[in-house]
């Protein structure tokens, strides 16, 4: 029988100044599912742009760029994002880095395809002028086929 799931949510108000951000938490268990889909709700900051991307753990604390959110704009009205993990055949230049130093180099609107693996972060870059946060939530369904 075939089943959805509310996987894990990544809920954060960014902070008021540029720089990048880690989610506080993880997101695990995620081998689990057949598919997995995102849906994310992102605000821009007021004086500088907002990136926001998902990383896949690789090797432990080793993480690398598997969805970038399309760039949200200085002071942007919330928007809704969905992406899901279907394959793709094109080759993406992607960032690889640890929790102490993210890669963050996945092109903005982009995703890697495929399942992204049992775990998963949130990595949130506010650009250069920030100086007011906004509240960003992605949420991660899974689906199993069984």
């Amino acid at each position: 029988m075939a089943f959805s799931k509310l996987a894990g949510t990544f809920a954060i108000t960014t902070a008021n100044v540029a720089g990048t951000e880690v989610s506080a938490n993880t997101i695990s268990g995620l081998s689990k599912f057949d598919r997995l889909m995102f849906t994310a709700t992102l605000t821009g900051v007021t004086g500088g742009t907002l990136d926001v991307y998902i990383q896949s753990e690789i090797a432990t604390n080793v993480w690398v760029d598997w969805a970038h959110f399309a760039q949200v704009a200085v002071a942007g009205a919330a928007r809704s994002y969905a992406c899901s993990c279907e394959a793709t055949s094109v080759i993406s230049t992607v960032g690889v880095g640890t929790v102490a130093a993210p890669g963050v180099a996945l092109a903005a609107g982009t995703c890697v395809g495929g399942h992204p693996g049992d775990k998963l972060r949130a990595i949130f870059v506010s650009g250069a002028g920030a100086s007011a946060g906004a509240a960003q939530v992605i949420r991660v369904i899974g689906w199993c086929a069984k």
